[in-house]
């Protein structure tokens, strides 16, 4: 549990039993059909003839349509001390990585029990290759604000910056980084102080093609932290891609062949004390089918106890692989997900895992490019899914915009989440004229906020200073709670601009609870590991997932809002490796952070799948 000391700082207050708050899814023959299927259910809901159909679109749409405005988001990037400014590579540059990064994490970078920021680079304005700083660190101080600790930290290296996962692969107790880039990634090794040591070699991690999104989690169950890497496509730099105009643009994943995805795994540390990696995506399956992947997400969809890899591709069919002992089977095409209902491959970008549906098991949402909703996928208990995006006016909301980095949060504490994207074109709006040196004015969109009303997700804005203010092509989106007063805070990154920060000022009206599972033996929060939380009306359940969205890493916590509820029952959490092992904790008092310390609960039992909360 987090108790906030009378110095301001967070003291960790460790919670076990003897305490008095326990912690307790052939396509290409069906395109014609399908591309049919599709015009006549846009006609069937928008009518034909040259009429635009009437979804609600970005700030290039009229000015008298309106969307109600509701105080949410306060930007306080400049107050923090954050003057961080991607950047993007050669001005009026069009290779193609400049259109697609860069992410951003939450991490606690020093161990000092406050989150800290980190910030991926793009790439420089020369076609110099010499070692840089690839990401900032912004060390969080006592009173709330941060410090540039970018280059104490030491994140250096070459190539254009995409994607980041944090997580502890040596588990000593500290968060290193891994960072996926368009050049060879790296591995970096946290000494528990912010520092960081370059290990990539020693540690046997080769990626040679560019790489987007990467995950830790454990594929085997053996307490130690794997890496899955998402590549995406085989690109040659200066190659000429051109709009319908042929004005020179940024290309597309069409123009260039995919690249099979890798799959590193943590054989802990040797004799010599260090921790090594073995190349298995050949063995495992995983490189058996090249793809163009933007989007990961890694945890157990079949529910038999370990954990399965979900690939968002860009402009292909996505890949659900299936893990059976240490190897992978994709079965995207028989669980749902390979394509949306009208059996067509989308532009799969961003990923976001949740209860929307609000049946008590996780669906499936991605974010896609303009022309396509946003999908969401309802799943059920044995991993299957189905298309429900016509169910939610969100879908079609999504239509106009270009969707990257997606969260969801209970932004008020209500008991029912929200969702937001972080949005940006990838090809230039040839609707719009522009005049002066602003590069990126014709590829920027708002972002946008989809709260829960009713039984559906409507489209709200937060005013001007807030999260759907800016026009600007935003890619990486985090949440993170960073000032620790039980509502999640937002991240964002955008090409060529300040990172912003925003402070969640939505109006509470409900109680929440915030969990973090932490694992002593491994010295580590347990990625992977599913908490409910029970009351003796409803459930509420979360996974510790950090490296869902686009490119990001996110503040690995589970957050509830409770809504009215003010008194628990218990917490259960399901420990992500072995059999079932399920640890009931008694239930804390609402409204705190607390950690739940693996074996300090009042009841353990190994669980069948039907059992598991």
């Amino acid at each position: 549990m987090y108790a906030m000391g009378s110095d301001g700082a967070v003291n960790f207050t460790k919670i076990s039993t003897r305490q008095a708050i326990g912690v307790s899814y052939a396509h290409s023959q069906f395109q014609m059909l399908a591309a049919a299927l599709r015009f006549m259910f846009i006609s069937a809901i928008f009518g034909c003839g040259s009429s635009t159909p009437d979804f609600p679109s970005t700030s290039q749409s009229s000015p008298t349509e309106a969307f109600e405005t509701v105080k949410l988001f306060t930007d306080v990037t400049k107050h923090a001390g954050i003057s961080f400014v991607h950047a993007d590579g050669q001005r009026a540059s069009y290779e193609f990585p400049r259109s697609m990064g860069s992410g951003c994490a939450w991490l606690d970078a020093n161990g000092d029990d406050r989150l800290d920021i980190l910030l991926i680079q793009g790439g420089p304005q020369s076609d110099t290759e010499s070692p840089r700083l690839l990401a900032a660190v912004y060390l969080q101080k006592e009173d709330g604000r941060f410090a540039d600790f970018s280059l104490e930290a030491g994140l250096m290296g070459s190539g254009y910056g995409m994607g980041v996962a944090v997580g502890d692969v040596d588990n000593d107790g500290d968060s290193d980084i891994y960072l996926p880039k368009y050049g060879p990634d790296q591995l970096f090794l946290n000494d528990g102080t912010g520092r960081f040591t370059d290990i990539t070699q020693d540690a046997g991690i080769i990626n040679p093609q560019w790489a987007t999104a990467a995950a830790m989690t454990d594929l085997n169950r053996d307490g130690w932290l794997d890496v899955v890497v998402a590549n995406y496509v085989d690109y040659f730099p200066g190659t000429f891609c051109a709009d319908a105009a042929a004005r020179q643009d940024f290309c597309g994943p069409q123009d260039f062949r995919g690249t099979p995805n890798r799959v590193f795994m943590n054989l802990g540390r040797s004799d010599d004390g260090k921790v090594h990696f073995e190349d298995r995506s050949a063995a495992s399956g995983l490189a058996s089918l090249p793809s163009k992947s933007l989007g990961l997400v890694c945890r157990d969809f079949d529910n038999d106890g370990d954990t399965d890899i979900f690939v968002a591709n860009d402009g292909e069919a996505n890949q659900l692989w299936i893990q059976n002992e240490e190897t992978f089977t994709d079965e995207a095409f028989v669980r749902g997900v390979a394509v949306n209902r009208f059996g067509e491959p989308e532009a799969n970008m961003g990923t976001l895992i949740g209860d929307f549906s609000g049946d008590g098991q996780l669906d499936l949402l991605v974010t896609h490019l303009s022309g396509e909703m946003n999908t969401l996928w309802q799943g059920d208990a044995r991993g299957y899914f189905m298309d429900q995006t016509s169910r939610f006016r969100m879908g079609a909301a999504g239509l106009a915009q270009t969707g990257f980095g997606i969260v969801a949060s209970d932004l008020d504490c209500d008991g029912r989440l929200e969702i937001l994207v972080a949005n940006g074109k990838v090809k230039r709006d040839r609707h719009r004229i522009f005049s002066g040196g602003d590069f990126w004015a014709a590829y920027a969109e708002r972002n946008q906020i989809f709260l829960a009303r009713d039984s559906d997700l409507q489209e709200f804005r937060d005013g001007n200073a807030g999260f759907t203010g800016p026009e600007e092509v935003s890619r990486g989106l985090a949440t993170g709670d960073f000032d620790q007063d039980g509502d999640q805070d937002l991240l964002v990154t955008s090409i060529g601009v300040p990172a912003r920060l925003y402070r969640n000022d939505a109006v509470r009206t409900g109680h929440w609870l915030s969990v973090r599972p932490y694992d002593p033996e491994r010295k580590r929060v347990s990625y992977g590991a599913k908490v409910t939380v029970i009351a003796e009306s409803r459930s509420w359940s979360a996974e510790i997932i950090p490296h869902t969205s686009y490119l990001s890493s996110l503040e690995p916590l589970a957050h509830f809002g409770l809504g009215a509820v003010s008194i628990l029952t218990s917490v259960e959490v399901v420990w992500p490796d072995g059999p079932f092992m399920v640890e009931v904790f008694v239930a804390p008092a609402t409204d705190q952070r607390v950690e739940l310390i693996r074996g300090s609960g009042i009841e353990r039992r190994t669980a069948s799948v039907e059992e598991v909360p």
